[in-house]
């Protein structure tokens, strides 16, 4: 980001297009989302116009719409946080930090991840990315603001886990679990990580462990049955995805690693 002293000189561009473009990447979101908002109107006359309101899914135009607004949102306050950043003097930034603090801000941050990180499953590619980078940053505000907030550490973790960077997730697990050692989540994702990262060994010595304490757990069976599986042990797979049929509904990639186990037992 570019210093308070350099605000004044952002300059506008018009190119033949009409389209207003700035400098700053920050500020052409900003413009370019509301932009987006603008032309939502007409869209949606549009629409009504050729189909009718029976036909038109209001639901999915009223969620992209709320998409934006929240993204808009999430850009203005970076853009509000980071421009004089380096210019204001200690004293000022630990007394933000405090009152943020006092008003539960690390929970805010906390619950916009989550919010994102629903959002993030129905995308892919470089928007997939972008989301699950926004996550990140978000709960890296709220562990500014509180450091004990463990949950931040884990919704961190699940989405540096969707970007594939099983080492950064560990080391985020590994802070959430300093601060609340007795949070499940953190060690089935714990788990669920070293198998992605094939570390096979390791997972199901965490799943057991988890299994020690929360005897019959779903989520803890689902995920031995899945590392035996990608061990090639077919039979010790089928074992345990029974057993987490009796007790939970496996859902569409269990069932069909299943079914694959099945076919290898003969």
């Amino acid at each position: 980001m570019k210093k308070s002293d350099d605000w004044d000189d952002i300059k506008v561009n018009r190119r033949s297009s009409d389209r207003v473009c700035f400098e700053s990447n920050l500020i052409q979101q900003i413009y370019d989302g509301i932009d987006y908002l603008r032309s939502e109107g007409k869209d949606i006359l549009m629409e009504l116009d050729k189909k009718g309101i029976d036909d038109f899914d209001l639901e999915d135009f009223g969620e992209k719409t709320l998409n934006q607004i929240d993204d808009i949102v999430d850009d203005i306050d970076d853009f509000r946080e980071e421009m004089d950043l380096d210019d204001i003097p200690e004293f000022v930034k630990n007394s933000s930090k405090n009152a943020k603090v006092a008003l539960n801000r690390d929970s805010d941050y906390v619950r916009k991840a989550k919010r994102r990180l629903k959002k993030a499953e129905g995308e892919d590619g470089r928007r997939f990315e972008k989301i699950n980078l926004k996550v990140v940053k978000l709960c890296d505000k709220a562990v500014y603001v509180n450091e004990l907030n463990f949950e931040a550490y884990y919704v961190k973790a699940r989405a540096l886990v969707n970007l594939k960077k099983y080492d950064e997730a560990i080391d985020a697990l590994i802070s959430c679990l300093s601060v609340n050692r007795d949070y499940v989540d953190a060690w089935l994702l714990i788990g669920d990580v070293n198998r992605l990262n094939s570390d096979f060994e390791d997972a199901i010595s965490i799943y057991d462990r988890v299994l020690e304490d929360n005897e019959g757990l779903f989520e803890a069976l689902v995920g031995k049955a899945r590392v035996y599986c990608d061990m090639g042990l077919f039979a010790e797979a089928d074992d345990f995805f029974k057993r987490a049929d009796a007790v939970g509904c496996l859902d569409d990639s269990c069932v069909e690693c299943w079914e694959f186990c099945k076919l290898n037992l003969g």
